[in-house]
């Protein structure tokens, strides 16, 4: 219970409550478990939320699909103040950096309704990463309000070689769709692209590789990422949890800690968590739950459905194959 009353965001009373589940049951009370299960199942933008769900056999939050009935956002008061039209101009002056800053601002004022309203109009503006950025700002205060925080980039509308909620997914970790963020290490656009490995990736694919469009283009950026995003799946057998290594931590790491660790496919629940628990980079750890955890809600809002297999199957199956495969 200390654990629970300790933590405030979704993501970690996702995690409360399907350890605590795991541990009444353990103690062989399973009312209790199923009780924390159920708790934690209200929170399935989060790893571990899902994970609370199926453990409890409790169902899939249609919620996550994002169509959730809101007043116009025309009609909120928040769109008759200064805060509001000052981010707007930002965005007409091509200021994002700007616009974020007062559209934030706006957002710490707003209840769970006032913020779904900020989130379809940032929408209507085509502005998919303030959309995830008050998502996340939100989620910090323990709301959630689904549709922005799982926002989608018109990259959706592309024909990519790897299933689109990954694509998605991947570009919501590495960028949170802000297409000219340049990373500390160099990693460039959409998909977070270092240089040399869009040079070899153009190369493969037989096109000319143009190092200003990797930051400036983002269609380009995201026909580079993806084609690298559909090598580690053919190469990973379309295992989420070593793909999100890959990308992360680079294939090699993902081949080390087969080595080290085992091979995380084919595992059962406990033992697909506990691997992924051993990861020995915490970033990298994180990123992996912070990528399977979308895929879900991605398949929601695209209209497939969310859970083709239970949620720890799928971390330890192959359901992020290439396209075709």
């Amino acid at each position: 219970q200390r654990f629970r009353a300790a933590v405030a965001t979704p993501i970690s009373l996702g995690r409360a409550g399907y350890w605590i589940g795991r541990t009444q049951e353990a103690l062989g009370d399973p009312e209790a478990a199923q009780f924390a299960y159920a708790e934690g199942a209200a929170y399935q933008t989060s790893f571990y939320g899902l994970l609370a769900a199926e453990a409890g056999g409790l169902p899939f939050d249609l919620r996550l699909a994002g169509n959730e009935a809101t007043p116009d956002w025309r009609s909120a008061a928040f769109a008759k103040t200064d805060l509001h039209e000052i981010g707007t101009l930002a965005l007409r002056m091509n200021d994002l950096s700007l616009a974020r800053r007062f559209f934030l601002h706006l957002a710490e004022t707003q209840d769970r309704t006032g913020l779904m309203q900020m989130g379809h109009m940032l929408e209507d503006l085509d502005q998919p990463h303030l959309q995830v950025m008050l998502g996340k700002t939100a989620a910090e205060r323990g709301v959630i309000v689904e549709r922005p925080y799982y926002a989608l980039h018109p990259m959706a509308d592309m024909d990519l070689p790897t299933p689109m909620e990954l694509a998605l997914a991947i570009a919501r970790r590495e960028s949170e769709f802000n297409h000219v963020v340049v990373s500390g290490a160099g990693a460039q656009g959409l998909m977070q692209l270092m240089p040399g490995t869009a040079r070899d990736v153009a190369r493969d694919l037989g096109l000319l590789y143009v190092p200003s469009d990797v930051l400036n283009d983002w269609v380009y950026n995201a026909r580079l990422g993806s084609a690298y995003l559909a090598g580690l799946g053919a190469r990973f057998g379309g295992n989420i949890v070593l793909v999100s290594v890959g990308y992360n931590a680079g294939p090699g790491r993902a081949a080390q800690w087969i080595e080290e660790y085992g091979d995380p496919r084919g595992r059962d629940a406990h033992a697909i968590i506990d691997w992924i628990e051993h990861i020995p980079f915490r970033e990298t750890q994180n990123y992996v739950m912070r990528v399977a955890e979308s895929l879900p809600a991605y398949r929601a809002r695209l209209g497939k459905e969310p859970l083709p297999r239970p949620f720890s199957e799928e971390l330890a199956g192959n359901t992020v194959a290439p396209v075709g495969e």
